[in-house]
């Protein structure tokens, strides 16, 4: 059986968009539950989910006194819940008809603890992450890390043996201090992507919780607590410290990238600061800040010394490493890539551009570093692309000894021209690629 979580709060505008989600589930009813924990809502929630319980027996409901979080409405429902798996759902979002079944099946055939169903967003929310390109039924904790919002189905014994629970003051980040902890107990963890099983809801007032204002201390207080959590659970020091710089990276310095930063008040940006200098020296020692991208590292240390000033001029560097790089001639001499294109940052002396295997990321095959003159580049890249697959390209750009971010290599509509081996092309998303065909089969 399959416990469905669903903490409610003011939603009746949303809420039987999700129960009708639920209640279309291709599973029977005896092989699921939803237990539903109302949690005060001065709107007509509460007689919303009173209606539905009558009309499905295997919807439960609670009602509770408003604890202004979401963490004890999941923490009362847990308690009632009697399934082998629960799910934490939210009552504005959806479920595909086939998710619990789908990941059900994929969590007993993969003995694992944690599924990670493919998430999209609905109703103008963003939701992109390379976790979910594709099928995985062995990721690691690291990997996982990517994702620490709650809709995932979880095995009720790595819940109960390990006693997790979620925070249940009101505390930006609980739902990642408690899948942090699943992650790092789960004896298996897998992502399910071949499908559009969840879908997350950007409220159309806005008032997800997600979206309200941050508030320094407070949140730089929640990522020390995930950190704590991964300190004492992590199996050995090499997976803590990957995944503190991952949630460093992800959680801390987003505050810091250029257009966000920009936009606080002087005060606010002091605020910051403060707050995350006193982080750095328990999560991001000096040497481990040096395992950081260039662009990364330097502003690290910049906000553990609360030098302002350094973090605006990094960002300004940062601002120019981000622009974008893109081919607009691609030919092949002498069964190698020349390319041309253009660095729109300015600034910018010269990129480096890999090429990897679709489906091996890491795994380069072949790379230059051209130089970068009035924004227009150009270049051979040597280096042997064979056999029937495709090779994606990536880039970093380089001001000075800073080096930016590795990202995807865009295409412009320009000039590509195929030879007999090697077809450039442009993918749907606008980035650079290359079939590769083997000789026999360019025969063919």
């Amino acid at each position: 059986m399959v416990s469905v979580i669903v903490p409610v709060y003011n939603t009746e505008t949303y809420l039987p968009h999700m129960l009708d989600s639920l209640v279309a589930q291709d599973m029977s009813s005896d092989e699921f539950e939803v237990v539903a924990v109302d949690d005060g809502s001065t709107d007509t929630s509460g007689a919303i989910l009173d209606e539905y319980a009558t009309r499905f027996p295997h919807i439960r409901v609670f009602h509770q006194a408003n604890s202004g979080w979401a963490g004890k409405p999941r923490n009362v429902a847990l308690g009632h819940s009697r399934g082998t798996y629960v799910f934490f759902a939210d009552a504005d979002d959806l479920l595909a008809p086939q998710a619990l079944r789908r990941m059900v099946d994929f969590a007993e055939a993969n003995k694992l603890d944690v599924v990670m169903p493919k998430v999209v967003g609905i109703g103008g929310r963003k939701q992109t992450s390379s976790l979910y390109s594709k099928t995985d039924p062995s990721v690691t904790p690291l990997q996982a890390l990517k994702s620490m919002t709650p809709q995932k189905l979880v095995a009720r014994s790595l819940i109960e043996q390990n006693q997790l629970r979620f925070a249940e003051e009101p505390v930006r980040l609980e739902d990642g201090m408690f899948m942090v902890a699943c992650y790092l107990k789960a004896k298996g963890i897998g992502v399910i992507a071949d499908s559009d099983f969840y879908s997350l809801r950007q409220r159309a007032d806005g008032s997800n919780i997600s979206y309200r204002p941050l508030v320094p201390q407070e949140y730089s207080d929640s990522i020390g607590k995930i950190a704590a959590i991964i300190k004492s659970m992590a199996k050995n020091q090499d997976l803590a410290d990957a995944m503190l710089l991952s949630l460093w990276t992800r959680k801390g310095l987003k505050i810091y990238v250029p257009p966000r930063f920009k936009r606080y008040s002087h005060k606010i940006q002091a605020q910051w600061l403060e707050a995350h200098s006193a982080l750095l020296d328990s999560i991001i020692p000096g040497e481990l800040s040096l395992r950081l991208s260039d662009i990364h590292h330097a502003k690290t240390e910049a906000i553990r010394r609360g030098d302002i000033g350094a973090v605006l001029a990094t960002n300004e560097i940062e601002a120019k490493l981000t622009q974008t790089v893109s081919v607009s001639g691609a030919t092949t001499v002498d069964g190698n890539l020349f390319l041309t294109g253009r660095a729109s940052g300015e600034g910018i002396e010269r990129i480096k551009i890999s090429a990897e295997q679709r489906g091996k990321r890491g795994n380069v095959h072949a790379e230059a570093i051209l130089r970068v003159e009035n924004g227009v580049f150009s270049g051979e890249l040597p280096g042997v692309l064979r056999g029937d697959t495709t090779f994606d390209f990536f880039v970093h750009a380089f001001i000075g000894d800073l080096r930016g971010p590795n990202r995807r290599l865009a295409s412009e509509e320009g000039s590509f021209s195929a030879g007999k081996l090697l077809e450039p092309y442009m993918t749907k998303n606008g980035y650079f690629s290359v079939r590769s065909s083997t000789l026999e089969a360019a025969e063919k």
